[in-house]
């Protein structure tokens, strides 16, 4: 009987510890994506990291041995899933998804308050400070980009199958316009120091959506 007390009481204490590490680690990548996302990768340091969690530096340690173990799973961890759920995901809501790109272009960009526009994209961030100097970091942002251009043409693809793309539009190459255009939305902005370029590369994006787009899409 004791024994079985036993083991049930260790079970519990592996759990437990299971779910610290887990809240510990997302703690250390959530002050990590905000601090880098704001300084740059390089500008940045694990004590600047560890100051702002409630954790010692042996548990960063613990969870990430070096600086770039904790940048690759910036990458790996928080920005490949915030693609997703942030410019994929929301497209499954819209019967033509040319809508809900456009759509989530305003919300995200357009209607994202200037102190945060004039830090930039966190992914395209990385991709121009880290990428032409660190293998790990190219082979993971390259994933993270190729990950966003698939998906966005899988939409692409059910607008074309729905009707709403011309059949000889290739669906390829306009996922790589549209993941082009959002970063380019979000350097243009950052450069310029101005949120107002929004609108005109906004109105930019519908008028070739609508050289795209069939006059009369039904379903086939």
């Amino acid at each position: 009987m004791f024994v079985a007390i036993i083991k049930t009481a260790m079970k519990k204490h592996v759990a437990v510890k299971k779910r610290d590490l887990k809240k510990s680690r997302k703690e250390i990548l959530g002050v990590a994506f905000s601090e880098v996302f704001k300084r740059g990768f390089q500008g940045v340091s694990i004590d600047d990291i560890v100051k702002k969690t409630s954790m010692t530096k042996g548990a960063f340690y613990h969870h990430f041995p070096t600086k770039l173990d904790l940048g690759y799973a910036l990458v790996d961890d928080v920005i490949k899933p915030m693609i997703i759920d942030r410019w994929i995901t929301p497209l499954t809501e819209y019967e033509n998804p040319l809508e809900g790109i456009l759509v989530q272009m305003q919300r995200l960009i357009g209607d994202t308050e200037p102190e945060l526009l004039k830090f930039g994209c966190p992914l395209n961030n990385l991709v121009q400070e880290m990428a032409p100097i660190d293998n790990g970091f190219r082979k993971r942002l390259q994933i993270a980009l190729t990950v966003w251009v698939d998906k966005m043409e899988e939409h692409l693809k059910r607008a074309q199958a729905s009707g709403y793309i011309k059949n000889q539009v290739n669906t390829h190459e306009v996922a790589y316009f549209v993941v082009m255009a959002h970063e380019g939305f979000y350097g243009m902005i950052k450069g310029l120091g101005s949120a107002g370029a929004f609108k005109a590369l906004h109105s930019s994006m519908k008028i070739f959506f609508h050289t795209i787009s069939t006059d009369n899409p039904k379903k086939r």
